[in-house]
């Protein structure tokens, strides 16, 4: 099974990264307890993610091509982003943009499994994660319960703090659990 895990946070290192990092460590290990060989990796938006959307669906960019392409065969996807100004990360708007180029004809996301995580540093956690969520639904994609996860940093001494230091590692979990049932499936599923 194959996941990916897209940082849309401008560093490759940090808040973002380590939540994104440590859910697809989960998935990994959710993948090998239905004993399949874990494929998962990190893409950072920053190496990609090169020019805005041109309105184009056939103009892909050759730096968005061969993610495209591993998109195509992967099973599911987490979404990590930081929150900026109560939304998510203009790296990300940019990259959810460029989907339409896989949504508009052929529908290939349709059937995939999605989960996104963000990191806020007062508020607007929420936001950024629906924000994300709903394009990526309207493309046919499929979302596990407990798979809308933001972390606040500065509740991280709170009630809150339980919560938040292990539930996003259920999003990876999840993402993993309802591909394995979307696999089962094989029906499919169908605009019309």
């Amino acid at each position: 099974m194959k996941i990916l895990g897209f940082n849309g946070a401008p560093a490759k290192t940090g808040a973002v990264a380590t939540l994104l990092s440590e859910s697809l460590r989960a998935a990994a290990e959710e993948i090998a307890e239905l004993g399949e060989t874990p494929n998962t990796a990190v893409i950072h938006l920053v190496d990609i993610v090169k020019e805005f959307h041109d309105g184009s669906f056939t103009n892909i960019p050759t730096s968005l091509q061969s993610t495209f392409d591993s998109m195509s065969t992967a099973d599911g996807f987490v979404f990590a982003t930081p929150v900026h100004w109560f939304n998510m990360s203009a790296l990300m708007k940019c990259f959810i943009d460029w989907l339409t180029s896989l949504e508009q004809d052929t529908c290939e996301l349709e059937g995939k499994v999605v989960g996104v995580l963000a990191h806020c540093d007062e508020d607007g956690g929420n936001q950024a994660v629906t924000s994300i969520l709903s394009p990526l639904v309207h493309m046919g994609m499929l979302v596990p319960p407990y798979c809308a996860f933001f972390k606040n940093k500065y509740m991280a001494s709170r009630s809150e703090a339980g919560w938040q230091a292990v539930d996003h590692r259920l999003v990876g979990k999840n993402v993993v659990r309802l591909a394995a049932c979307v696999q089962f499936n094989k029906r499919g599923w169908k605009l019309t």
